[in-house]
């Protein structure tokens, strides 16, 4: 195959080629133009450069379809987030509306009374206030909208959360205050027994005249377990005139209590006891006239009927 050049009568320029498909076969030749060629070409390079624009297009495309496939599933991701979040709330200012109608009924139960009006005003509103339709509206927001309006409502919630732990606490100190004194208070019979002898005036059994009795005194067996009444402290263990062996007992509030006559003591002075613990054994030392446990309770000082402390 060899190729060259020729002209016309217009003095075109073309290229020939020929084309020699072996030595007994007709040589052929083609003649084309330059003009043609150059055509070709810039045919040719324009398809390339449309193609490797197209190519970078697509690319680019593709790259952007990618990414807002990310930022769909992100805001998907963030709905559904933003949702439970709601929906979480909701369960918190449930919580807080049950709590506060929880304190409100434990203040009318106590005779406590009301909290400040300043504590009453939770600002939290009902359970419903927040209901699924107000859920759906959300999605339908924008996210920074919904959020910020669910900040709010959590800066109230904490707000409405404080308060009510404060009411709470001032519930709790009144109730382990009510705690404190109930296990302080005298409520057991101190021995097992029956009264011979009751709070009040009565005749000596020593010099046969009336006398004022403080205490009440149970008969028992020497060697019966003499129990504290209450929860308290040891203030005195020992021997005292007229009483023998005694105990006598603090118990805060102003409340004493003293066992008397007793066989032998089990405690001692300063120690901390609770009620039902054996302080003693009943016995007849002391002024008395036969076994038996000398029992008294003193408020603030002055005796009182043992009776009213006996369940």
């Amino acid at each position: 195959m060899r190729a060259g050049k020729s002209r016309n009568s217009r003095k075109k320029e073309y290229f020939t080629i020929m084309f020699v498909p072996g030595p007994n076969s007709r040589v052929r030749t083609l003649h084309i133009s330059k003009s043609a060629i150059k055509s070709a070409l810039l045919s040719f390079l324009g398809v390339v450069i449309l193609s490797f624009y197209l190519v970078y297009e697509y690319n680019d495309v593709k790259d952007k379809v990618w990414e807002l496939q990310t930022v769909r599933e992100e805001l998907m991701q963030q709905k559904a987030q933003v949702q439970n979040f709601a929906l979480n709330l909701l369960d918190y200012k449930r919580q807080m509306f049950l709590l506060r109608d929880l304190d409100t009924k434990l203040r009318r139960a106590v005779s406590l009374g009301p909290r400040d009006k300043a504590q009453q005003v939770l600002g939290i509103g009902g359970p419903d206030e927040l209901g699924l339709q107000n859920l759906t509206a959300l999605g339908e927001k924008k996210q920074a909208e919904a959020l910020k309006e669910m900040s709010e409502e959590l800066t109230q919630l904490k707000g409405a959360a404080s308060r009510q732990e404060t009411s709470l606490q001032v519930l709790i100190e009144y109730f382990e205050d009510k705690r404190s004194l109930f296990a302080s208070t005298p409520s057991i019979w101190p021995v097992r027994g029956w009264v011979t002898s009751r709070y009040g005036t009565r005749t000596s059994p020593f010099s046969g005249i009336l006398k004022f009795h403080e205490g009440m005194d149970i008969a028992a067996q020497t060697g019966t377990p003499v129990v504290a009444a209450a929860d308290g402290v040891v203030v005195k263990a020992g021997f005292g005139t007229g009483y023998g062996n005694m105990v006598e007992i603090s118990h805060g509030y102003g409340i004493k209590t003293l066992y008397a006559h007793n066989s032998r003591l089990s405690v001692k002075s300063g120690q901390r006891i609770r009620r039902g613990d054996v302080i003693a054994y009943a016995g007849d030392s002391g002024s008395s006239t036969g076994p038996h446990l000398h029992y008294e309770v003193r408020l603030n000082g002055l005796p009182v009927n043992p009776a009213k402390y006996l369940n």
